[in-house]
């Protein structure tokens, strides 16, 4: 299934042009005069106050790929070759492979796995695999919730000199969870860190500086910590300076410098980034309208783990508005929208399974995805 998943869909959609396209043609829009919120029911509600203006709420939101393994874009083949460097005892490869699992990027999505694998990686000696397993423990990710132990693996990984332990810790310390709140402690973490070349530590203090969390607020100072983490490679901070350019918030307005920090966002493996550009492309706000340019961006959102994609993409391929959009592109995307969540999405690839449509007839399978439909919310999978 994991080879089905690269040679059918994203190698052979790259082959007629989508994800290999660049972004939005020269803007030509006028940036709106105020800010609003999307109109997309795509996002979560913290991707819609930071694509409203909110910059701060775009430092909440995952840089997948980034934080993962900065794999490249064949997502699945690079998941076999992670698997293959594990079991060769390479710790840090176990790390990212456990990473993949977390994120459902170029494989199915198992924290189960995710946890398992980070675990016996960090006990190996991966300060990598350290800090994150940390982030399992500290957002409850297919663990317990647990900040002390979360903290406790930060600090390991921070000791080693691993600036994702440093930034986890820092979070810690300036959220005041599983320690007592210590601004001044979380703001050196993440100076080191950030000096380190790790752009979410700078996204992260730029975030303090933004909101005058324990220190005086600072916009401009802000801003170029944002603008460093995105020069870093932190999606996160190529987003905020789009948000930025779009609104006019401590920067002109421009909406074409926006277009590019987007781009360069979703390039840095932000899916609400891609997704953020392709309604600019779908719609013309901002830039020309560009619909092939728009499922190349879903495309990519899609392989980073967002649900959403997948599930418009599919439905695109049903409604035969996607050229080249074989059967087994429709049903690839149901099924890696029901692996990240995407209402809906389950039942479809259900369907796709019960009626051989883009895969082999299998009745079993067809109803383990209806239950799974059905246990998501989606009433019309249940019962099938």
């Amino acid at each position: 299934m994991r080879t089905w998943f690269g040679k059918t869909c994203y190698a052979r959609l790259a082959a007629v042009g989508l994800g290999l396209l660049p972004a939005c043609s020269a803007a030509v829009k006028t940036a709106p005069s105020t800010v609003h919120l999307p109109k997309s029911t795509a996002f979560t509600d913290s991707e819609k106050h930071c694509l409203a203006g909110d910059v701060a709420a775009c430092a909440e939101i995952d840089d997948r790929l980034a934080e993962s393994a900065r794999i490249g874009p064949d997502f699945s083949k690079a998941s076999l070759v992670l698997q293959d460097a594990c079991r060769d005892d390479k710790r840090d490869s176990c790390a990212r492979l456990g990473q993949s699992w977390r994120y459902g990027i170029g494989t199915s999505r198992d924290t189960g796995k995710a946890a398992d694998t980070l675990s016996v990686a960090c006990k190996a000696g991966s300060a990598l695999a350290c800090a994150w397993w940390g982030e399992l423990y500290a957002n409850g990710t297919g663990l317990a919730r647990d900040p002390s132990l979360a903290l406790k693996l930060f600090n390991m990984a921070c000791e080693k000199h691993e600036p994702r332990g440093c930034t986890g810790a820092a979070l810690a310390h300036s959220n005041a969870i599983g320690t007592p709140l210590d601004t001044a402690k979380a703001m050196e973490l993440l100076s080191t860190a950030c000096g380190d070349g790790y752009g979410p530590a700078c996204v992260h203090l730029g975030v303090i500086f933004e909101t005058g969390h324990g220190v005086e607020r600072e916009r401009q100072r802000a801003l170029r910590q944002f603008e460093q983490g995105c020069e870093l490679g932190a999606g996160a901070g190529c987003l905020i300076m789009g948000v930025a350019h779009r609104f006019g918030i401590g920067r002109s307005v421009d909406p074409e410098l926006a277009v590019e920090y987007f781009q360069r966002a979703c390039n840095a493996g932000h899916a609400t980034a891609c997704l953020q550009l392709a309604e600019f492309q779908d719609t013309g706000e901002l830039c020309d309208v560009e619909p092939r340019k728009a499922v190349s961006s879903r495309d990519k959102a899609c392989q980073l783990g967002s649900g959403v994609a997948c599930l418009a993409l599919g439905e695109a391929c049903k409604r035969r508005e996607i050229a080249h959009c074989a059967p087994e592109y429709e049903a690839l995307y149901f099924i890696r929208g029901c692996s990240n969540g995407a209402t809906n999405a389950c039942r479809l690839a259900g369907e796709a399974f019960q009626t051989g449509h883009g895969v082999a007839v299998d009745p079993a399978k067809a109803k383990e995805y209806f239950k799974k439909g059905c246990a998501s919310g989606d009433s019309a999978a249940c019962g099938r």
